[in-house]
């Protein structure tokens, strides 16, 4: 039997039509991430000039993109009404993200200068995603619900606040690195120093998604009923 198209049905569908497309850009995005990383990873492996920067590099790229990623997953639970605004800067951040990759591809004009910059355009691009577009605007919020998403409404202000001194910091050191002659030794010193920071802020990212994941089961098991015996 064919099912009926009533009000309540494309309201549904309305209502989480914002969250299904953000997640299918992401899951479209980091594919293309992660296999763009996978065929670097072989060509830095063969490759000897570099080989120790651009490893680091990537593994710092490599825990960036599973931060995303969880972020993102974790966000989906109480993802509603994303305007296409929204979806757009998920789009922008996606593509930076790939780029940051790109960056380590094994080349004579050492893009490997740009990953820095690319990594501060990157927290850019997240700031104003997390302080400008809220995961539920628009939406009727059940009381009891209201202090686990005040929670998190803060959680995302204050990591937007925290990436734009990291970003303007990134832009600051990317010009040295860029500026400065390949006889130099201070760009590749620079950038790996830039790319370990990035990697253990990237790791501690992702026990704090999990601690994230963690606190919102508890929060929900705080204001639903137990089931009756």
């Amino acid at each position: 039997m064919t099912p009926s198209i009533d009000p309540e049905l494309v309201e549904t569908r309305l209502r989480d039509l914002g969250q299904v497309t953000v997640s299918q850009t992401v899951s479209l995005f980091k594919g293309a991430t992660f296999a763009l990383a996978a065929v670097l990873l072989l060509e830095i492996a063969l490759t000897p000039d570099d080989r120790g920067l651009l490893l680091v590099l990537w593994l710092s790229s490599f825990l960036l993109a599973m931060t995303s990623y969880n972020a993102h997953i974790n966000n989906s639970v109480i993802d509603f009404h994303e305007s296409v605004a929204g979806v757009t800067i998920v789009v922008v951040q996606m593509m930076v993200e790939l780029v940051l990759f790109a960056t380590l591809t094994p080349r004579a004009a050492e893009p490997w200068r740009l990953w820095v910059a690319v990594y501060g355009l990157f927290c850019l691009v997240t700031a104003a995603r997390l302080r400008f577009f809220p995961l539920d605007r628009g939406s009727r919020i059940d009381p009891r619900l209201k202090p686990m998403l005040d929670v998190l409404d803060r959680e995302r202000a204050r990591n937007a606040w925290r990436m734009v001194p990291i970003a303007i910091a990134s832009f600051a050191v990317s010009v040295p690195i860029l500026l400065l002659p390949r006889s130099s030794p201070w760009p590749q010193g620079l950038a790996l120093a830039c790319g370990i920071v990035t990697g253990l802020w990237s790791a501690n990212g992702l026990r704090g998604m999990h601690r994230q994941r963690e606190m919102l089961a508890r929060m929900l098991r705080e204001i639903t009923p137990a089931p009756a015996p």
